[in-house]
Formats: structure tokens, C-alpha cells, sequence
């Protein structure tokens, strides 16, 4: 990963002292929370890709919020409105939809399916993590030699990482695509409607 980093983002810089900040919070962040700050740190070229991704995970996920309450902040007809988040109440869902998409996999590929998947997809991030701890990063690095230079199992890391992304955006795609054609159909019904009355008022 800090390869990829060197190669992506010119003049960056990872000390070992931020991969070992990283190191202390990733087994309790999850696998779409990382692939997101990933390649926000990408695209927004952060000088220091480690540390930026350290600062999001920990806004994604608070270390601690013993009132049980995350403020996000957003302007609401020009005027700022302070929204509270029940993270009880989110976490509950998030298990009751992995809970049901478990169900579902296993149905169709066995048991034990799901979670034999699940494992596999953390181990090739640990792996990638693994990997920071072989070529600790200092300013003296060499510059990365890229994507053909890396071996197949951080390949293949990568490879995973950026299907993951594309297949969340394909899945947000359609998404938006379903709700768009659930709305055209409830305006159609509702002008239908409207034009069935207009015509019962104009014979009456």
C-alpha cells in the first residue's frame, strides 16, 4: 500500500509512526470503512495518506461517544442544524442486514459460506497490512516502481480492493436507478388519477 501511495501521489510521505498509529485501529474498523479512506487519500492526493486515513477512520468510527451521540452538522434553508445519530440504533441495523444477508448466502452455498467468505476478505487486508510491516517507510525510500513491480499476493490484495469499490458503485448505481423508476411510476399513478377525476367532474 505505501507503494501504491509513492506511486500515486507524488512527494508523499508515510512515517512509521503513522503506520503504527494505523496499525492500533484497523482490527476494529471495517473492510468498506478502510477501501473508502483508501482512495479518498488517492483522489484528495494527501501528503500524508496514512495519517489522513487514521483521522477519517476515527470520524467514521469514534473511539469513544459516551453519550451515544455523533453531531453531524449540515446547513438546512441556509441556517446550521445540529443532527444527533443513534449509533445504538444504527448498529442494530447494520447486524440485522448482515444478519439476513448471511442467511441468504448461506442458502445458496452451503453453511458456514458467509463467514468462510467474510474471513477470507479480512485476511487478504491483513495481509496488505501485513505487508506496511516488511518495508517500514522512511524519507530515504526509494520511489515506488509500481503496480508491475509488486509481487502476486499484493496484486491480487489490490486487485480485491478495487473490484470492492467498483462493485459498491455498480450497486449504488442501481440503487438510484430503482428509486428514480419507483418515483416516474407513482407520478404517472398520480396524474392518471388526476386526469380519471378531471374527466368524472367534467361529465357530472
Amino acid at each position: 500500500m505505501v507503494a501504491f501511495f509513492k506511486a500515486k501521489i507524488q512527494g508523499c510521505y508515510v512515517g512509521e509512526a503513522e503506520i503504527e498509529e494505523l496499525r492500533t485501529i484497523y482490527p476494529n474498523v471495517s473492510y468498506k470503512d478502510i477501501r473508502r479512506v483508501f482512495y479518498e487519500a488517492v483522489n484528495k492526493n494527501a501528503m500524508q495518506p496514512v495519517s489522513y486515513m487514521t483521522r477519517r477512520l476515527r470520524v467514521l468510527k469514534p473511539e469513544g461517544d459516551p453519550f451515544n451521540l455523533q453531531v453531524n452538522s449540515y446547513s438546512n434553508n441556509g441556517k446550521r442544524v445540529e443532527k444527533g445519530i443513534d449509533w445504538q440504533e444504527k448498529y442494530a441495523e447494520i447486524r440485522a442486514k448482515r444478519a439476513q444477508e448471511e442467511q441468504q448466502y448461506d442458502q445458496r452455498h452451503g453453511p458456514g459460506s458467509w463467514r468462510k467468505k467474510q474471513d477470507q476478505e479480512c485476511q487478504q487486508v491483513h495481509l496488505g497490512f501485513v505487508e506496511l510491516e516488511k518495508h517500514p517507510a522512511t524519507p530515504q525510500q526509494k520511489e515506488a516502481k509500481g503496480y508491475d513491480s509488486w509481487s502476486d499476493e499484493q496484486k491480487a490484495w489490490y486487485d480485491n480492493l478495487v473490484q470492492g469499490v467498483f462493485d459498491e458503485i455498480k450497486a449504488e448505481e442501481q440503487r438510484r436507478k430503482e428509486a428514480r423508476q419507483k418515483e416516474l411510476a407513482k407520478r404517472r399513478k398520480q396524474a392518471e388519477a388526476h386526469r380519471k377525476w378531471k374527466a368524472l367532474a367534467k361529465n357530472a
